[in-house]
C-alpha cells in the first residue's frame, strides 16, 4: 500500500518541468535518449551517424581554415579555432553520454519520479502529524524544482546568444554590403571562417555553395545542443541532490520534535532517515560515475576556451563595438558554462556538510541507547561529504572555479607575450 508520500511524488511527477523537458529534447536532437519512457529510441542511432558526419565535416572545414591561415597570424584564425574545441567537445559528449545511457536514463527517472523518497516507509509510522509533514517535505522538493527551472532556462537564454548571433550574422553581412554600403556585386559570406572542399564539375560545384552554407550554418546548433544540454543536464541531478540532502536535514531536524515524533516511533523515524541517507549516497555515486571524466575534458577545454577568448577580447579592442560584443557573449558562456559545474557541486558538498551538523545538533542525548547508536554511525558516515570530483584529481567547488580563472589568465598572458615576440 502506497503512502502519502508516494501519492506526492507522483503528483510531482505529473507537473511540467521547463528545464528538464529542454534537457532531454536537446539530448535527444543529438541521438542520445535520456528519457526513454517518455519517447522513442528507435531513430537514434541514425541521428547519431547524422551527427557526426556533419560535425566532422564542420571541424574538417575549420581546421583546413586554420592550416591555410597557419603563418599569417593567430588573430586570424582563432576563431575556428574556438568553434573547432567546441565542436569536438559536443561529438566526445556525445558519445559518452551515449555509452552511459543506461544509467544517465535510470537518474532522469530518478530525478524527476522521485524514486529516492519513494517507499521510505515514513510515512507509515504512527504520526500524529502527518500532512503538516508530508506538505513541509513537498514544498522543499517544489521549490526545488522551481530553482532548478530558472536555473536551466537562465543557462538557455545565455547559450542562445552566441548562436543567433553566427546563424544571423551573414544574412546582415549581406544586406548591410547590398543596400547600405551600394556595392555593384554582393554575396552571401559564410557563417564563420572556414573552408569546405568540394569538387568543381564545369560549371557546378559539388556539394553547391548553398549545401555548404547550411552545413556551417548547423555547427552553432550543434554546439548548443552539446553546451547546454549535457551541462545543464549536470544541474538538473547535483541540484536535485542537495534538495533530497535539504529535506534529509527537515527529517533529522525534527527527529527529535515532542510535536511531531512521538517518543516510542523515534527509533523508527530515524531508520527510515538512516534509509534515506543510504539511498542519496547510492545516487550521489551514480552522479559521480556518469560525469567524472567528462567533467575533466569540460575543465581542461574551458581554461584553454577562456584563454583564448581573452586573447580574442584583446585584439579586437580596436576593431569595434560589435566585434566586441559577440566575443564578450561567447566568453560569458564559456565562463558561465564552467560556473555552473562547480556552483552546482559546491551547492551539494554545503548542504552535506550541514548535514553533518544536524546530525549531532539534535537532542539525541536524551533518547534510546539504539536512537544514540545510529546517531553516532550517522556521524562517522557523515564526516565524508559529498563532492564530485574532476577526474579523480580533485573537486569541484569555488575554490577550483577561482583556479580555472587564474590558470586561463595565465595561459593568456604566456600567448600575449609569445605573440608580441
Amino acid at each position: 500500500m502506497q503512502d502519502e508520500l508516494d501519492h506526492e511524488l507522483e503528483r510531482i511527477d505529473k507537473l511540467p518541468k521547463l528545464g528538464l523537458l529542454w534537457v532531454e529534447y536537446s539530448a535527444y536532437a543529438l541521438g542520445v535518449n535520456i528519457a526513454p519512457r517518455k519517447r522513442s529510441s528507435k531513430y537514434c542511432r541514425l541521428t547519431r551517424i547524422l551527427v557526426l558526419i556533419v560535425n566532422l565535416s564542420i571541424i574538417y572545414s575549420l581546421v583546413a581554415f586554420i592550416m591555410e591561415n597557419y603563418m599569417i597570424s593567430f588573430e586570424t584564425y582563432v576563431e575556428a579555432v574556438l568553434l573547432t574545441f567546441q565542436l569536438s567537445v559536443g561529438v566526445v559528449k556525445m558519445f559518452h553520454f551515449q555509452n552511459k545511457v543506461e544509467s544517465c536514463s535510470q537518474l532522469v527517472f530518478s530525478t524527476e519520479t522521485g524514486e529516492v523518497l519513494k517507499s521510505l516507509g515514513l510515512f507509515q509510522l504512527d504520526l500524529p502529524r502527518k500532512k503538516e509533514l508530508l506538505s513541509s517535505v513537498s514544498l522543499i522538493l517544489l521549490n526545488n524544482w522551481m530553482i532548478i527551472d530558472r536555473q536551466v532556462m537562465f543557462f538557455f537564454k545565455i547559450v542562445c546568444m552566441p548562436v543567433l548571433y553566427y546563424c544571423v550574422r551573414p544574412y546582415f553581412q549581406y544586406i548591410f554590403d547590398c543596400y547600405i554600403k551600394d556595392k555593384d556585386t554582393c554575396e552571401m559570406t559564410l557563417t564563420y571562417p572556414a573552408i569546405v572542399p568540394y569538387l568543381q564539375l564545369g560549371n557546378y560545384e559539388f556539394p553547391s555553395y548553398v549545401i555548404r552554407f547550411f552545413l556551417l550554418q548547423s555547427g552553432p546548433l550543434w554546439c548548443f545542443f552539446a553546451v547546454f544540454g549535457f551541462n545543464s543536464l549536470f544541474v538538473v541531478l547535483t541540484r536535485y541532490e542537495s534538495g533530497l540532502i535539504k529535506v534529509l536535514r527537515f527529517l533529522v531536524q525534527n527527529s527529535t520534535s515532542d510535536i511531531l515524533v512521538p517518543k516510542d516511533q523515534r527509533v523508527k523515524y530515524l531508520q527510515c532517515c538512516v534509509r534515506l541517507f543510504a539511498r542519496i549516497s547510492s545516487h550521489h555515486n551514480q552522479i559521480e560515475n556518469l560525469f567524472k571524466y567528462i567533467i575533466l575534458v569540460q575543465c581542461s577545454v574551458s581554461s584553454i576556451l577562456i584563454c583564448m577568448l581573452l586573447y580574442k577580447i584583446s585584439t579586437v579592442l580596436e576593431v569595434g563595438w560589435v566585434w566586441m560584443g559577440m566575443i564578450m557573449v561567447y566568453f560569458v558562456t564559456i565562463a558561465l558554462e564552467i560556473t555552473l559545474y562547480n556552483v552546482s557541486a559546491q551547492k551539494v558538498e554545503s548542504q552535506s556538510e550541514l548535514l553533518f551538523h544536524d546530525w549531532y545538533n539534535c537532542s539525541w542525548y536524551n533518547e534510546s541507547r539504539e536512537f544514540k547508536f545510529m546517531i553516532k554511525m550517522m556521524l562517522l558516515f557523515s564526516r565524508r561529504t559529498f563532492v564530485l570530483s574532476v577526474g579523480g584529481f580533485t573537486s569541484l567547488s569555488h575554490k577550483f572555479l577561482v583556479q580555472v580563472f587564474r590558470l586561463s589568465a595565465n595561459f593568456f598572458l604566456l600567448l600575449r607575450n609569445m605573440n608580441n615576440k
